[in-house]
């Protein structure tokens, strides 16, 4: 895929002046406390620097397809989900507050693929024309992923804005 450049020329704002106008970058990242998901914070904090945008982190809250559901099964594992939430809002608050301050951290619950995508179509018509958004993801941490399909596959197959996945 072709390096974008995340500007636009306006039309003259005075007297025959024409003037660039920087688009707001959002940068959707998703985080899930693993290395490569660090990988994709850094790049998203490279991607920003320097322009008019912020930084989404999302947390996709999924439990694995053995959880047993009982009702108080479900209460642990949404505890557990919460317990993660802050978790990496403090790690990503360590790891960013020397570098980058335009961030936050969202949780989404559902298939994480599809979750970041969500997230991104929200941002979309939230900042409307004025803004790009890009989706940063760590690559699949196992080899099996490549066969079975990971997220950033899923992602890359199904690409509706410009994914970037980070080795």
């Amino acid at each position: 895929m072709p390096v974008q450049r995340v500007e636009e020329w306006v039309e003259p704002v005075a007297k025959g002046q024409v003037a660039l106008s920087p688009r707001r970058l959002v940068v959707v990242v998703g985080f899930d406390g693993s290395e490569p998901a660090y990988r994709a914070l850094d790049a998203a904090t490279h991607l920003i620097s320097g322009r008019t945008g912020n930084i989404v982190a999302v947390f996709v809250a999924h439990p694995s397809p053995s959880t047993e559901l009982s009702s108080e099964g479900l209460v642990e594992v949404l505890k557990s989900f919460d317990a993660l939430e802050k978790q990496f809002t403090e790690s990503i608050r360590s790891r960013l507050e020397l570098v980058e301050q335009r961030w936050r951290l969202e949780r989404r619950d559902g298939g994480i693929a599809h979750e970041l995508v969500a997230a991104a179509d929200h941002l979309s018509r939230d900042y409307g024309t004025d803004a790009t958004v890009v989706i940063v993801v760590g690559s699949a941490m196992h080899t099996y992923h490549h066969v079975v399909g990971s997220v950033p596959v899923a992602l890359v197959r199904h690409a509706k804005y410009p994914i970037v996945v980070v080795p």
